[in-house]
C-alpha cells in the first residue's frame, strides 16, 4: 500500500514540476493531519525568509525547522498535495516513520527523569547538586485542569549544577543549557542528562572532564517546561480522549488566557492552548510580529513580556549565576573579557543546526564575529553529521538566545538537534547524544572568556611520561599547539601548568613554564 501511494506521489510531482514556477502563494493555512496518516520525507525548495515564513504559516509544525533554514521535512500525502497545489516544488525523498503510538522505549517519562536526578545527585554529593530554581505556570495556580477535565499539579523547575564541590577553586566560568523548553522535543531531555553522566563518571578517569569539574561550573536543566512535558504524555492513555499515543504539545500549561477553551481538544499539533514559552522572554517581545497574537497557535507570545512563570525563573536563574555584561544599546557589544555561556536545546531539524543571535532581526549582533568564530569552532566538533549554522530566516523574537546574548551580553545558541522527528526513532537517539557531547564539552572549556578562548589555539595529543614517578623526578610533557580551526594565526609561545586534581584554578597567562 505505502509503495503504491509513494509511487502515486512521485508521478504527481512529476506532472507538477513540468508547470511553471508559480509565485509564493498567500498563506492558507493547512490544517493538522491525523497522527495515524503515512508521512513522507520531503524536500521544499525555500528561496527567501519571506517564502520561509509564508511556509511556516501553512506548515506550523515546521515553523522552528523553517526559521533555521531546514529544508527537508516530515509531510503527510494531504500536506503535500497542498503544496504542491499551491504551487511550491516537493520533491519526495522517501517514507518517514510513522508518529509513535505508543511512548518510545528509549526515552524516560518526565517522572523518572526528576527521579533519576535526584537520587544521582544523592550518590553523587560531591559532584552534583539540584537546585529548585521556581514553579511551573500549574503549580503556581495550585493545581490546574485540561480542557477535558484531567488535572495537572504543576511541577517544580530543577536544575542540576554539576561540579567538584572539593576543588580549592575559584570556578572561572558557567554554562547554562536547558532542555525540554518546547515540551514535544524530547530528546533534548535525554541529552542533558547523558551529559550530566558523562561528566561525573569522567571525574578522576578523563583528564579533560577532570579539569572541567574542578574549573567550571555547568548547569544542565532537564525539564524547563515539565507542564507541558506532562501533557505531552497525557496523551498516553486508553479510554478517549486518549489514544494511547503521546500528544505533539509544544507549550506550556497556561488555559487562563481568553480564547483557551476554543483550541483544540483533544489537542493537535498545531491547535493547543498554552504560551510558547520560546517567545514570551522580555527581551524585544512581540517585535515585528515575532510571534502569534493568536492564543491556540504553537508559537502564541503571551499576553506580555515575561508573562509566564516558567520564564520569570529560567531569566532570574540565569541572571543570579551570569551577570550583566553588555551595554544597552542593540549596536553595543559586549565585552571581550565576557564571561559565560547558554546553549537553548531543541529538535528537530535533519542534519543539525546551530542557531547565532539575532532572531529578532536581520541585523548582525554587535559580537557577531565572535559569536560566528565560536558556532565554526563547535561545528567542528560535530562529526555524523556535522552540524550547520545560520542566523533566522525571519524574525523570531522574544527567543531565548536574543535574550541571554542581548541582556546578558554572553554568547547564547540555539541547537537544533538532528534527528527524524520530534520524537526522534530510537535507532537514531545514541548517536544525536553522541554526537553533541563533545561540542557541550567544548563551551565549558571555553565558558571563562570565550570571546577570548575562541581565537586561541588548541593543544592537541597531550602527554606525559613516565605516567608516574617519585617526587623530585623529572617529567616530560609533550604536546601539539594547533590553531588552524581557530584563525591560524601565528603560535608566539605555550605555557605548561601543573595542577594537582582537585588543586587552585592556574594562573594568568605569563604564570606558566
Amino acid at each position: 500500500m505505502r509503495t503504491a501511494l509513494l509511487t502515486l506521489l512521485l508521478v504527481a510531482l512529476f506532472i507538477f514540476s513540468a508547470l511553471p514556477a508559480a509565485a509564493v502563494p498567500v498563506a492558507q493555512e493547512i490544517g493538522p493531519q491525523a497522527q495515524s496518516a503515512p508521512r513522507f520525507y520531503v524536500d521544499i525548495t525555500v528561496d527567501s525568509g519571506a517564502e520561509a515564513q509564508t511556509l511556516a504559516r501553512l506548515l506550523p509544525d515546521w515553523a522552528d525547522a523553517l526559521a533555521a533554514g531546514a529544508q527537508r521535512l516530515i509531510l503527510t500525502p494531504a500536506e503535500i498535495g497542498k503544496l504542491q497545489t499551491l504551487g511550491y516544488q516537493v520533491t519526495v525523498v522517501g517514507l518517514a516513520p510513522d508518529a509513535p503510538d505508543a511512548w518510545p522505549a528509549c526515552y524516560n517519562r518526565l517522572d523518572t527523569l526528576y527521579g533519576w536526578l535526584y537520587s544521582y545527585a544523592a550518590a553523587h554529593p560531591n559532584f552534583v547538586e539540584v537546585i529548585d530554581y521556581g514553579d511551573s505556570w500549574c503549580k503556581q495556580q495550585g493545581g490546574c485542569s485540561t480542557t477535558g477535565g484531567q488535572y495537572l499539579g504543576g511541577h517544580d523547575l530543577l536544575v542540576a549544577r554539576i561540579t567538584n564541590e572539593l576543588a580549592a577553586g575559584p570556578k572561572t566560568g558557567r554554562l547554562f543549557i536547558d532542555s525540554g523548553l518546547h515540551a514535544r522535543e524530547i530528546p533534548t531531555p535525554e541529552l542533558n542528562k547523558a551529559f550530566i553522566e558523562t561528566l561525573v563518571g569522567g571525574y578522576g578517569v578523563n583528564p579533560d572532564i577532570t579539569w572541567l569539574l574542578d574549573q567550571r561550573e555547568i548547569y544542565l536543566v532537564l525539564s524547563s517546561n515539565p507542564d507541558g512535558r506532562a501533557l505531552v504524555e497525557l496523551g498516553l492513555g486508553t479510554e478517549p480522549p486518549y489514544a494511547g499515543n503521546p500528544w505533539y504539545w509544544r507549550k506550556n500549561g497556561n488555559n487562563s488566557i481568553a480564547g483557551s477553551a476554543a483550541c483544540a481538544w483533544p489537542p493537535t499539533s498545531s491547535s493547543h492552548y498554552g504560551i510558547d514559552l520560546n517567545r514570551n522572554h522580555i527581551f524585544k517581545w512581540n517585535v515585528a510580529g515575532g510571534g502569534s497574537t493568536v492564543v491556540c497557535e504553537q508559537d502564541y507570545r503571551g499576553p506580555s513580556a515575561g508573562s509566564e512563570p516558567e520564564i520569570v525563573a529560567y531569566e532570574n536563574f540565569v541572571r543570579s549565576i551570569i551577570p550583566d555584561q553588555r551595554p544597552p544599546g542593540d549596536n553595543d557589544p559586549a565585552p571581550a573579557d565576557t564571561t559565560g555561556f547558554l546553549i537553548n536545546l531543541h529538535n528537530v531539524v535533519s542534519g543539525g543546526m546551530i542557531l547565532v543571535p539575532w532572531g529578532w532581526t536581520t541585523a548582525l549582533a554587535p559580537n557577531n564575529a565572535q559569536l560566528v568564530a565560536i558556532t565554526q569552532k563547535m561545528r567542528t566538533t560535530t562529526t555524523s553529521p556535522v552540524y550547520n549554522w545560520q542566523y533566522s530566516l525571519y524574525a523570531v523574537s522574544g527567543n531565548t538566545r536574543d535574550w541571554a546574548y542581548g541582556e546578558l551580553g554572553i554568547p547564547a545558541y540555539v541547537i537544533e538537534l538532528d534527528g527524524n522527528d520530534f520524537f526522534t526513532s530510537c535507532g537514531l537517539l545514541p548517536n544525536v547524544v553522541n554526537n553533541m557531547l563533545p561540542l557541550l564539552k567544548y563551551a565549558a572549556t571555553i565558558s571563562d572568556r570565550p570571546y577570548m578562548r575562541v581565537y586561541g589555539p588548541d593543544a592537541r595529543t597531550v602527554a606525559a611520561s613516565p605516567a608516574s614517578l617519585p617526587s623530585g623526578s623529572s617529567l616530560t610533557v609533550t604536546a601539539q599547539i594547533n590553531d588552524t580551526q581557530n584563525g591560524n594565526q601565528a603560535i608566539a609561545a605555550a605555557e605548561l601548568f601543573l595542577v594537582r586534581r582537585g588543586g587552585v584554578t592556574p594562573g594568568d597567562p605569563g604564570t606558566g613554564t
